[in-house]
């Protein structure tokens, strides 16, 4: 198993920040986001937080435009961008083949993967190192049309899957014994483990690693260069490792 690894970069402090649709402006950096993603990004307070908010906000610092946040359902992010409706998409996307015939990624700024969620009174750890799961007919829960889908339906071939269309639904199928384990990215499991530990337990490491990065449209080359620059320099002055830190305290430990 490997423990996430980080490649340092991007994000962090203006005020201001909008949810509304914003036509394109050279001062203006139209963020979009998908908060539903704890602790990635999400919403607290009314406002938008997170890894990605604050990355989005550094960002915004270091280019000198004021950000807007443009809330985007999940599956129409690519679209919204390639549409000019945003300029960037930083909302805890994994990179991905297809994803990137449709837009650029720039340098990874943090390296994520799956993890399991379990009933704290069924969680066998031992299962799991020894990957006993695969060969067993666990219920097995994931979010549909995301890379956890993809990863159930390769590594588990043989357990019953089940599709779910948030993270609310499948946790509260795996409280009540209707599935077994949900797979889903290590943040958000680890997020939730920690919301609801009395009867929840986080498997701690990786089952896989997934680069994260930021989408931007095929023709803006400007702002893809300037965004793997400034992932290289975050990660040598120590910037994207504070940012991640903050939220997920363990990473890097």
């Amino acid at each position: 198993m490997k423990r996430i690894v980080f490649l340092f970069s991007i994000v962090a402090i203006l005020t201001g920040c909008q949810t509304t649709s914003v036509d394109p402006d050279p001062s203006v950096l139209r963020v979009g986001v998908s908060p539903r993603s704890q602790p990635m990004i999400f919403k607290q307070g009314g406002q938008i937080v997170g890894v990605e908010a604050d990355f989005a906000h550094k960002l915004g610092e270091a280019l000198n435009r004021k950000v807007v946040f443009i809330e985007v359902p999940w599956e129409k992010q690519i679209d919204y961008l390639e549409q000019n409706k945003t300029d960037i998409i930083m909302s805890n996307m994994t990179v991905t083949g297809p994803r990137s015939i449709r837009i650029n990624f720039s340098t990874p700024y943090m390296q994520s993967g799956m993890s399991g969620l379990f009933r704290r009174d069924a969680y066998d750890p031992s299962g799991l190192l020894a990957n006993t799961i695969i060969n067993q007919n666990k219920r097995i829960g994931y979010i549909k049309e995301t890379t956890g889908e993809i990863f159930v339906m390769q590594r588990f071939p043989r357990g019953e899957k089940k599709s779910f269309s948030s993270k609310d639904s499948a946790v509260k199928a795996l409280k009540n014994g209707k599935i077994d384990m949900f797979i889903h990215d290590a943040p958000q499991v680890w997020w939730l483990s920690a919301m609801n530990e009395s009867d929840l337990v986080a498997f701690p490491d990786v089952l896989n690693v997934e680069p994260l990065a930021w989408g931007v449209r095929k023709s803006d080359m400007a702002l893809l260069d300037q965004l793997n620059a400034l992932v290289v320099q975050w990660g040598k002055d120590g910037t994207s490792k504070k940012i991640i830190q903050n939220w997920i305290p363990t990473i890097g430990q």
